[in-house]
């Protein structure tokens, strides 16, 4: 499954059923993969929550991974917050914001 459409179909789905976690996240988070030009912001400042491609310069958290790591997260093979500590995934910006949109992510 790409990136756009685990975020979609999973994350966006997640958080728009859930308006409690886009509340608890409040805030824009971009999702980059090392091997992949494109960057995609989920928008939770609002609800329903929304995903744009582009530059993450709104976003408080930018959220770095292989595209491996990405395939066992989505899965559900691999925990967000076991991959962080593995140093498969790396954090830029707050790091609070990001474990909290980890939760989404499984």
């Amino acid at each position: 499954m790409d990136v756009k459409t685990f975020l979609e179909e999973k994350v966006l789905t997640k958080l728009n059923e859930n308006p409690d976690l886009i509340e608890t996240i409040s805030a824009p988070v971009a999702l980059k993969l090392d091997d992949d030009a494109q960057m995609w912001i989920v928008d939770c400042t609002r609800h329903p929550a929304t995903l744009v491609q582009g530059d993450a310069v709104n976003a408080v958290a930018t959220i770095l991974m292989d595209t491996a790591t990405f395939e066992s997260l989505a899965a559900g093979s691999l925990d967000p917050q076991m991959a962080f500590m593995m140093g498969k995934v790396k954090v830029d910006g707050d790091l609070g914001k990001a474990i909290k949109f980890g939760a989404v992510l499984t």
